[in-house]
């Protein structure tokens, strides 16, 4: 087996909630919506920019300009403030490092726009080494789609059950199993167990700790 891990972004490595929720709800209040109260959004975000808006207008649903807007509004303020309160979650740190010391290759894999998962990657999770970091990209499918995971098997030469993919969301856990990966379900970010286990979770982690016991024997 091949040490090889892929990470969903947000709500499984860095606790980003209220930064995206600061953004988006200063796109909706700027174009004269109510906002959203900040622990909504994890039942918005996970599926990118666009969706996330799609999401809070489902039940008032709006023209494709007017989310087209809120995204652009959104991606200006995100990109000057993305890093107010954003950090990484308990146990992420030593996990990370455990991981790099046993030789794990490791990657990311969000639907978050590319420039900003990098942004990310580069502001809080620098001190590892991360073969890979792909966000949302042109012409490339996102999650669950599983073009994005298997471009990082294909990079890394490896097969892809042959590849661990950490996420906390439904699109997480769709994305690794229609790639052939083995997917683990973290219980510490965004969603609940029921959604994760419901679709596909091989693995439910509820503490980065309990990765390090899984991968110990890798």
């Amino acid at each position: 087996m091949n040490k090889v891990i892929i990470f969903d972004l947000d709500g499984t490595l860095l606790d980003t909630l209220e930064d995206i929720a600061i953004s988006a709800n200063f796109a909706l209040s700027t174009l004269g919506f109510n906002t959203e109260e900040s622990q909504k959004y994890r039942y918005f975000v996970g599926e990118g920019v666009f969706k996330l808006f799609e999401n809070i207008f489902a039940s008032n649903p709006q023209s494709e300009e007017t989310i087209q807007e809120a995204v652009a509004l959104f991606e200006s303020h995100y990109a000057k403030q993305f890093n107010q309160n954003t950090k990484l979650y308990d146990g992420i740190s030593k996990l990370l490092s455990f991981l790099q010391k046993r030789g794990f290759a490791m990657a990311i894999l969000s639907n978050k726009p590319d420039s900003f998962t990098k942004m990310c990657a580069m502001k809080y999770l620098r001190q590892w080494k991360f073969d890979v970091v792909y966000g949302a990209r042109e012409g490339v499918p996102r999650k669950p789609h599983p073009k994005g995971a298997l471009d990082i098997s294909d990079f890394l030469h490896v097969k892809p059950n042959e590849c661990y993919y950490l996420g906390d969301t439904m699109i997480d856990m769709q994305t690794a199993n229609s790639a052939g990966m083995i997917a683990l379900g973290a219980l510490w970010g965004f969603r609940e167990e029921a959604e994760l286990r419901e679709h596909g979770a091989k693995h439910l982690m509820k503490t980065p700790s309990e990765v390090i016991k899984l991968l110990a024997e890798v």
